[in-house]
């Protein structure tokens, strides 16, 4: 070989093995989502799964197997229930500290399962366009934090969740961004707001300097976690998110359950309209101007205090010859509740949240529109409107109405549109949580207990 030639190729190997080793595996796979390949910002429309892996169990899940491999590990049990995740519209999954400790922040707990069941699941969930996200120990020290992003991101993690809403952990997301800014795909970083803040976003201690150290997702739980469900509470709350819209560099992400939190269809649950109420949560995080972050297993009403199995994936045995099935059960929180059953039932919680993060991905209004509430806390009625960057017949505005009360409520609209200087007569049902038919007139409509309703505003 001539002396050029090899200098060539000696450069080329260079420049290999300092390009991060991701770009040359994980994220250069053709086909991979966010591996470069695709203009398609991903994470302004996402909805966000944050999973402990501890609670998936390959020993209580079927024999399929989606990797190849014969691991038993909780990793490798994530990695069996990808389709089911992928079902829910999850763009990327997050999870909880997969490290021992901050001490080794560059290793797996053993208990979850070793690096091969890593790979798997990140190749497993590229395969269905979901990324993996990790969280980070607030404890990893500051000078060490870039270095432990960079081998994480190595690895194939497309971000990283800074855990804490502190003013050192706001400080470490800026750190981690600007690691994760210099690796091909479209790397991103969470951080969590202040749960002490008030609503007013003037009083609010974290300012990125600028869109390089900024997050791309501040996640919000403000909206979903008031001590009651109160529309005056919520309403308040909801505004303060759409503010984080106007700083330009970073989204709102809503979240009403997570690894800190009593969870919410038993923090909010009456007895006697749980499943309801759950919907109007499921509502609140999918239909305002946000992206979303869901809990395992909110989606099926998994309640506190949690049990183990914390869902029974398979249905039980078909009734005997010449029995009827069963009727549908009442939700109780006695028994873990039943994936495969609520798979099957139409109305269940499951297929609601899948209607509503269908309606997240698919209607621009949903996606981009304008977020503005109106004020019918007297009638502890939460109401807001999507409203698109253009009106037409094509493209109308959204009204999302949820009862956050055991009683029907008589509503009247029209002057609020009007004061919007909208034009509308009756709303045009787009999606209900309860079994109501039929047109809402805006003079006078009346909402079921607890009911979640989405129409389009027609004249």
């Amino acid at each position: 070989m001539p002396i050029p030639r090899r200098l060539l190729a000696l450069s080329l190997t260079c420049a290999l093995s300092l390009t991060p080793l991701a770009s040359a595996q994980t994220l250069a796979r053709p086909g991979w989502a966010g591996s470069g390949m695709s203009t398609d910002v991903w994470w302004k429309h996402a909805v966000v799964y944050q999973v402990n892996p501890a609670n998936f169990s390959p020993a209580s899940s079927p024999a399929t197997d989606t990797a190849a491999t014969t691991s038993a590990s909780p990793l490798h049990g994530l990695t069996q229930r990808l389709d089911y995740i992928q079902s829910l519209g999850v763009d990327a999954i997050l999870l909880t500290p997969i490290q021992p400790d901050a001490d080794h922040p560059q290793e797996i707990n053993p208990a979850l399962g070793a690096s091969d069941d890593l790979d798997d699941l990140i190749h497993e969930s590229s395969r269905r366009n979901i990324r993996v996200l990790l969280d980070l120990d607030p404890k990893i020290p500051n000078d060490t934090l870039s270095n432990v992003a960079r081998f994480w991101l190595n690895r194939g993690i497309a971000g990283f969740h800074i855990v804490g809403g502190t003013d050192n952990a706001h400080a470490q997301a800026a750190i981690v961004r600007k690691a994760a800014s210099t690796f091909l795909g479209q790397r991103i970083v969470i951080a969590d707001a202040d749960p002490t803040l008030p609503t007013d976003p003037r009083q609010r201690t974290y300012s990125p300097p600028d869109s390089s150290t900024a997050p791309q997702l501040f996640l919000d739980a403000r909206p979903g976690t008031p001590d009651k469900l109160t529309a005056s509470l919520i309403r308040p709350a909801i505004d303060t998110t759409q503010d984080i819209l106007q700083a330009g560099h970073t989204l709102p992400l809503l979240a009403t359950d997570g690894p800190a939190l009593t969870r919410s269809i038993s923090r909010y649950a009456d007895g006697q309209h749980d499943l309801a109420i759950a919907k109007v949560l499921a509502t609140i995080l999918f239909a305002t101007r946000g992206e979303t972050l869901l809990y395992y297993g909110q989606e099926l009403g998994v309640p506190t205090p949690e049990t183990s199995p914390l869902i029974v994936w398979d249905a039980p045995p078909p009734p005997a010859k010449g029995k009827p099935a069963p009727a549908p059960a009442e939700y109780d929180k006695s028994v873990p509740p039943n994936a495969a059953l609520q798979d099957a039932d139409p109305s269940s919680l499951l297929n609601w949240y899948r209607q509503l993060s269908s309606l997240h991905h698919g209607n621009a209004t949903i996606a981009n529109g304008q977020n503005i509430t109106i004020n019918q806390d007297d009638k502890n009625v939460l109401v807001w409107i999507r409203k698109p960057q253009g009106t037409s017949p094509l493209t109308p505005p959204l009204v999302i109405i949820c009862n956050l009360t055991a009683q029907p409520v008589n509503l009247s609209l029209k002057a609020d549109i009007v004061r919007l200087h909208l034009r509308g007569s009756f709303l045009r049902t787009v999606l209900r949580s309860d079994k109501g038919m039929g047109t809402m007139h805006l003079e006078s409509m009346t909402i079921a207990p607890y009911a979640s309703y989405i129409g389009a505003l027609r004249f």
